[in-house]
C-alpha cells in the first residue's frame, strides 16, 4: 500500500514542478508600429510597397493574396496623442538642432543642455514634460492594444526609444549604452 502513495506523490511533484509560464511579446509587431507612429511624428516618409505588376506575365499568371491589416492599432487615442505630438515636434525641432535635447534609451526626451535665456528655460521644460507624458500615454495605449504584459513595459520603451533616435534631427544628442553622442 505503501509504494502506491509515494509514487503518486513523486508523480504529483514532477507534475507540479515542470510547469512554465511564457509571456508572449510581440516584438515584431511592436517594432512596426513604433516605426510607422513614429515616423508619422517627426514626418518622415516611408516606403510604399510596390503592389504593382511588373510584367504582363505576373498582371495575368500571378495573383496575390493580401492578408488584413493585423497592427491597425491607431485608435481615438492614439490619434489624438500622434497629434498633439506631432504639433510640438514643429515647435521643438530647432531646441533638438541646437543640441538642447537628447533622446535617452528608455523612450523619454531629456534636456540635456539648457538654453541661456530664463524664458527659453521655462519654454523648454514645459515642452519636454508634455513630450514625455504623451510618450507614456502612446506607450500604455500601444501595449494595451497589442496586449502586451505590463512587465513588458520597459521593453516597448525601449523599441520606441530606437525608433527616436533613428528620427531625431540633427543636432539632438542620443545616449547610449557608453554615454551620450550628437547626432
Amino acid at each position: 500500500m505503501r509504494k502506491p502513495k509515494l509514487l503518486w506523490v513523486v508523480l504529483l511533484l514532477f507534475m507540479y514542478s515542470c510547469v512554465t509560464v511564457n509571456i508572449y511579446f510581440p516584438a515584431r509587431e511592436a517594432q512596426q508600429k513604433a516605426k510607422e507612429i513614429v515616423n508619422e511624428i517627426r514626418g518622415e516618409k516611408q516606403k510604399k510597397n510596390n503592389n504593382e505588376p511588373t510584367s504582363l506575365f505576373e498582371l495575368f499568371f500571378i495573383h496575390k493574396a493580401y492578408a488584413a491589416d493585423v497592427l491597425n492599432t491607431t485608435n481615438a487615442k492614439i490619434k489624438a496623442i500622434k497629434n498633439s505630438m506631432k504639433q510640438r515636434f514643429a515647435i521643438m525641432k530647432p531646441y533638438y538642432q541646437k543640441g538642447y535635447l537628447g533622446e535617452t534609451l528608455d523612450g523619454h526626451l531629456k534636456i540635456y543642455t539648457q538654453p541661456k535665456s530664463l524664458k527659453d528655460k521655462i519654454k523648454l521644460k514645459k515642452l519636454v514634460a508634455a513630450e514625455n507624458r504623451d510618450r507614456e500615454m502612446l506607450y500604455k495605449e500601444v501595449a494595451r492594444v497589442l496586449n502586451i504584459q505590463p512587465s513588458q513595459m520597459d521593453r516597448l520603451r525601449r523599441i520606441f526609444a530606437k525608433q527616436w533616435q533613428d528620427t531625431a534631427p540633427a543636432g539632438t544628442y542620443i545616449q547610449t549604452a557608453t554615454g551620450w553622442v550628437r547626432k
